[in-house]
């Protein structure tokens, strides 16, 4: 059973190089089975390494269980492993380096858990009572044999014969060792062990659909490569008889392989169904990879909405502080237009594409880890200072006389309105685009087409009101003119203790270009922060 095991997994390529050949210098994985030896054969096992008294002792008390070669012919050799404490942290590194691959069956599981069990029990039991009964049925999720399955399982990587209770305290002990499980079954008896698992995923199990699948895949791929080596050809024309079958062919195959996919949506499902959360109509485990790109592209995507909201609550709290202390409000138009740019960007992201290769690097599991709370802390500081920048200039022009600059006053548009409405849109924006993760989990933003588009009209209009080059959009959005020059708010800020070089600034190029330049390096340090923050976590 173990070797028949072994072979497929060698097929399918969960060990070793599979069909593909070894590469130069790469020594052939070596398979070890798990087996139970005889009393009279154990003596002649070395066993290496030791306990606080000098010698090492047995995993299991009653038997005796060691590893070995599948390809050898049972005897006694050095290349057999003994099962003891000090042995498995060896076979653990030369798993890790690919030098051997370990099979067990459940019958040895269930031997070890009995041992183990009864070794428990030994030690509870005083002299002259009755060895109390162990139920080989129940054994397996026994405390005493889950910690002894702890250390073995994450070792194996083929477990051959498994009935549903020996799965299933597989399933428990990888999840008891920390581990997060994915179990993938076809058949009522693998009920226990997708629910045990974490993700639990049920296939279809059809066999005659599977074979007539299968042939369909291989005259698609045959098809296709007489195809690709007619091209070949050097100006040799095919006969139009060769052609004509070649293409025949193809289109039987593809018929062929729509008709075992149409098949498939009338399959009834099984009890499988009803214990895992997941069900693919499929008859491979191929959908594990889907359920993986598609799990990680939802999670990168609510992480970074967490992100954006974060910082955009911050922005927005200090926008509004702001104008309160001035007595200053938005307007109806204002709020509604930042409403439609918030949903619109939000459902873009959403519309983001797992990528179709599996990354081997991990998304951040909680969007309170600290890469993600130093990102957040770092935007906003970039905007804190960019929005105190431009409503400090903005203070500057407005007219202490206005009877709307009183709380509960009517809305009246100013420069302190127009100028923090522009900033407040512009730092939404690019909280979107700088959080906006891409590859290696999901498209890019320049694949997200409507995404992308969408972030550039934004950015064109929100430019052009600042600069005013189209006042009816400035009249729609309740924006009024802004001052053309700065020479005033120079005058004025020499006095208020404003930054010298931001007066020069606003003094030499006008308020309108200094609020186009604020918006710019708020833009660029805030794209900058976030590269930083994920180069220093590794991201």
């Amino acid at each position: 059973a173990a070797l028949t095991a072994t072979e497929i997994a060698k097929q399918v390529g969960l060990v070793g190089s599979g069909h593909r050949k070894p590469k130069k210098g790469e020594k052939p994985v070596v398979m070890y089975e798990m087996k139970e030896m005889r009393a009279d054969a154990v003596s002649s096992y070395e066993f290496g390494g030791g306990n606080d008294s000098g010698e090492d002792v047995p995993l299991a008390s009653s038997s005796e269980f060691v590893f070995v070669p599948l390809d050898d012919d049972h005897s006694e050799t050095k290349d057999t492993i003994a099962y003891v404490p000090s042995n498995l942290r060896t076979i653990e590194n030369m798993v890790l380096k690919n030098e051997i691959s370990v099979s067990v069956t459940g019958d040895i599981l269930t031997k070890i858990a009995i041992d183990a069990v009864r070794s428990e029990n030994a030690k509870q039991t005083k002299p002259g009572q009755k060895e109390a009964y162990i139920d080989p049925k129940t054994v397996l999720l026994h405390p005493a044999a889950q910690t002894v399955l702890q250390k073995l399982v994450p070792l194996v990587s083929v477990f051959a014969r498994h009935a549903p209770r020996q799965k299933e305290a597989v399933i428990a002990a990888l999840n008891g060792n920390g581990s997060i499980t994915l179990m993938c079954g076809d058949g009522t008896n693998d009920v226990g062990a997708l629910k045990m698992a974490h993700v639990g995923i049920s296939i279809v199990s059809v066999p005659d659909l599977e074979a007539k699948q299968r042939e369909a895949l291989e005259g698609m791929t045959s098809a296709k490569d007489d195809r690709k080596g007619s091209k070949k050809k050097t100006k040799k024309k095919a006969t139009s008889t060769s052609s004509k079958r070649k293409k025949k062919s193809l289109e039987e195959s593809l018929r062929a392989f729509a008709e075992a996919e149409e098949e498939l949506n009338f399959v009834a499902l099984g009890d499988a169904s009803v214990a895992s959360p997941f069900t693919s109509r499929t008859m491979s485990i191929k959908c594990t990879k889907d359920i993986l790109q598609r799990g990680r592209c939802t999670l990168v995507t609510m992480l970074q909405i967490y992100k954006i909201l974060g910082v955009n609550c911050l922005v927005n709290a200090l926008v509004l502080t702001r104008l309160h202390m001035a007595g200053v409000k938005q307007g109806d138009r204002q709020l509604t237009v930042v409403g439609l740019v918030v949903a619109a960007l939000f459902y873009f992201v959403t519309r983001g594409q797992p990528l179709s290769t599996l990354s081997p690097k991990r998304p951040p599991s909680s969007v309170l880890c600290k890469s993600t709370l130093i990102s957040i802390a770092a935007q906003f500081a970039v905007h804190f200072v960019c929005i105190m920048a431009v409503t400090h200039l903005s203070t500057l022009h407005l007219d202490p006389d206005d009877p709307s600059l009183v709380p509960d006053g009517p809305f009246n548009p100013n420069v302190l309105n127009t100028s923090t409405f522009l900033v407040t849109v512009l730092a939404t924006v690019n909280t979107f685009v700088v959080n906006y993760r891409g590859r290696p989990y999901m498209q890019n933003l320049t694949e997200n087409k409507l995404m992308m588009r969408s972030v550039q009209i934004s950015y064109i209009a929100l430019f052009a009101c600042a600069v005013e080059v189209f006042p009816p959009l400035n009249e729609l959005m309740q924006l009024t003119p802004l001052p053309a020059d700065g020479a005033e708010v120079f005058a004025v800020a020499g006095d208020s203790g404003l930054g010298e070089q931001l007066s020069i600034v606003v003094g030499s190029i006008g308020f309108k270009l200094t609020l186009c330049l604020c918006m710019v390096v708020d833009t660029a340090l805030a794209y900058q922060a976030e590269k930083i923050v994920q180069r220093m976590f590794g991201n």
